[in-house]
């Protein structure tokens, strides 16, 4: 029986008898009788000899362990038993601890963490683990987690998803903008009302409505709305079966969810202009930041691939082991290691940074800049906002390792004189300094793009930060700006053919950037860096239309000391 299949027959086989037999006699008329587990849920912080809370203990031996998880088959036993102690420490005694706390960074709210500790003369190790039940069982009262939902296309899904939209902006979440229907459509979008015909609407940028965009890894040359096919694609429509997977998905999600609009940027950007294009990229942060909603199609390799009937495995549990409610009722719970990063896989746990999509350049700032978005991960669907990051369905979800900027980044200074406080300034300046962190460990697969596919968070930076833009650096922090350097992590990579960035900034180069920064840092620097001046910063930009884009020259001037130093084959410069 498939795994799914075995956790739905057990849910729904809920006797009192079906549920004592998870574990031995033993375990039963200890751990989980009803005044012990409730022990162990009411556990607070209460130090004890091995530093953790102390919940419900008690004590046996490595070999008793051994021989009801062996002989009985009892779950709890398994999760404890250590078959290597049981022959080297056998009759050893053994202490173990369980006690149960809520755990403020998972989702949905409320999340149980249950942990062990199991102690013996020698050592004390502790896992925590993760709880969540089946939607029939006793256990839903309280526990509030469920297990992920895998089918990601069905009408359900859908309607879980607009529930998880629909509280984010109708209910809750002050730190996400409501929509603003005032907004103009970007130039160019994708009518969706029929999704086998879909067609591109000029809009002139003086048409209002609610928009959808899509963020996607391309994964190599797909179809392209170009000078040539542009009118067509308008008058006639999209013939949307010739186009790549991701292409039909991102237009059925559209549909689905009951939006009209999509953009999409290798459709509503004529790839071959220019002039076009660096409108279009003068454009980023307005286009995304003002979108209803972000499709990120996160699971993704290529837009071959797609992200809606792709297989998503079952999350896999350590464990089911039963759970006596406060009412008297019998459940039972799954538990899963925390973050298991002995198998870091969607059925086990899940880790966002392995996502193809992490891996793009582009799309860091359609991840940054967007208010709302549906990830279509590769282990469920997930709603993602400023406030919260969700698995549909009150599914389990792990902490997300994904960056959020800080809230302020998102709303101007109303008065371009009012100066920054000294905390903000820090704030700032560490959440830039992320920024290009992040970043600069993606690809970017057209070198001259570096700057181009950062410039809507620049533009956001700018809109709170002020002061001029030059090439990847700031004219107000200059001086420290330039103290970036090259991961020492990385293998040295041979300077890009061509010419993207001036050498004193970081987008001249390939591979990871790092630069460190804290208030002690700033009061530091601020003593060296009075032994500098700035005497001339310009760049050229490629285009006026995109001042956070492209460059195609710079020049820095400085004036301080010069010293000399001895690089470490005993070379002086």
């Amino acid at each position: 029986m498939a795994p799914d299949q075995q956790s739905k027959s057990a849910y729904l086989n809920n006797t009192d008898s079906t549920i004592k037999s998870l574990v031995c006699d033993a375990c039963w008329g200890g751990i989980f009788s009803i005044g012990a587990w409730q022990t162990v849920l009411a556990a607070k912080q209460v130090p004890s000899r091995t530093g953790f809370s102390k919940g419900f203990a008690y004590k046996t031996t490595w070999a008793a362990i051994q021989t009801t998880a062996d002989r009985d088959g009892c779950n709890w036993c398994r999760l404890l038993a250590r078959p290597n102690l049981a022959k080297t420490k056998g009759d050893s005694e053994v202490e173990v601890w369980a006690d149960c706390d809520e755990d403020s960074d998972c989702t949905p709210a409320g999340e149980k963490k249950l942990t062990v500790v199991v102690h013996d003369s020698g050592a004390s190790s502790d896992r925590q683990y993760y709880m969540y039940t089946g939607p029939d069982d006793n256990a839903t009262k309280f526990v509030k987690a469920r297990d992920r939902i895998t089918d990601i296309s069905s009408p359900e899904s859908y309607k879980l998803a607009l529930e998880c939209l629909n509280n984010c902006v109708h209910t809750h979440h002050l730190n996400c903008p409501p929509p603003d229907r005032a907004a103009c459509l970007p130039d160019r979008v994708i009518d969706c009302s029929d999704a086998r015909r879909p067609r591109i609407v000029l809009t002139d940028g003086n048409q209002h409505s609610l928009y959808l965009t899509l963020s996607y890894v391309w994964g190599g040359p797909q179809p392209m709305t170009t000078m040539e096919n542009v009118d067509a694609y308008v008058t006639q429509g999209l013939d949307i079966s010739r186009f790549p997977q991701t292409i039909q998905d991102a237009v059925l999600v559209t549909h689905n969810i009951g939006q009209r609009y999509i953009w999409i940027d290798a459709l509503c950007i004529i790839q071959d202009s220019v002039e076009d294009r660096n409108r279009q990229l003068g454009k980023m942060r307005e286009i995304y930041r003002n979108t209803y909603l972000t499709i990120n199609a996160a699971c993704a390799q290529s837009t071959r691939e797609g992200f809606l009937r792709r297989y998503r495995p079952q999350k896999v549990p350590d464990a089911r082991i039963p759970y006596r409610c406060p009412d008297g009722s019998v459940g039972s719970v799954w538990i899963a290691k925390q973050m298991d990063t002995d198998i870091p896989d969607a059925s086990h746990s899940y880790w966002d940074e392995l996502e193809p999509i992490t891996y793009r350049g582009w799309c860091l700032q359609e991840k940054l800049l967007p208010p709302r978005s549906l990830v279509f991960a590769s282990d469920t669907l997930k709603y993602f906002c400023q406030t919260e990051t969700v698995n549909i369905g009150h599914a389990l979800c792990e902490p997300s390792t994904g960056m959020r900027l800080p809230n302020a980044i998102y709303r101007p200074r109303v008065s371009r004189d009012s100066p920054l406080s000294e905390a903000d300034q820090v704030a700032y300046r560490q959440a830039w300094l992320a920024v290009l962190f992040n970043y600069t460990l993606r690809d970017i697969s057209v070198p001259s793009d570096k700057l181009a596919a950062l410039a809507g968070v620049a533009e956001q930076f700018h809109l709170v930060y002020k002061g001029q833009y030059l090439a990847g650096l700031w004219r107000k922090t200059l001086l420290s700006d330039l103290l970036w350097k090259k991961s020492s992590h990385e293998e040295p990579r041979p300077r890009p053919e061509s010419y993207r960035a001036p050498s004193w900034s970081w987008a001249s180069v390939d591979g990871l950037v790092e630069a460190e920064y804290s208030l002690e840092q700033k009061l530091a620097n601020e003593v060296h860096l009075r032994k500098a001046d700035i005497l001339d910063c310009q760049v050229k930009l490629a285009s006026e239309e995109a001042p956070f884009a492209e460059v195609t020259d710079g020049i820095l001037k400085l004036k301080g000391l010069m010293k000399q130093v001895v690089l470490e084959g005993g070379e002086c410069c």
